[in-house]
């Protein structure tokens, strides 16, 4: 298994926030009930990560920020 990058989990939170916004919050397959995170979980994650994203797209672009803290 591949681990996934900021920039990918991402992608994956805001498709779920869209299909949330589609209207496909809760779904029903026999006699169970499905039900994504709640939209404002999902806001929080994509905040998160998109902080997260931009950190990794800065570093692959090589302008990564140290910061050296003196004690």
């Amino acid at each position: 298994m591949t681990q996934q990058t900021y920039t990918e989990r991402l992608r994956l939170v805001r498709e779920a926030i869209d299909k949330i916004l589609s209207g496909s919050q809760a779904w029903r397959f026999g006699d169970r009930q499905y039900t994504r995170a709640d939209l404002g979980t999902l806001q929080r994650m994509e905040t998160h990560y998109a902080r997260l994203a931009a950190k990794e797209q800065a570093a692959s672009r090589g302008r990564s920020r140290i910061r050296y803290v003196g004690f």
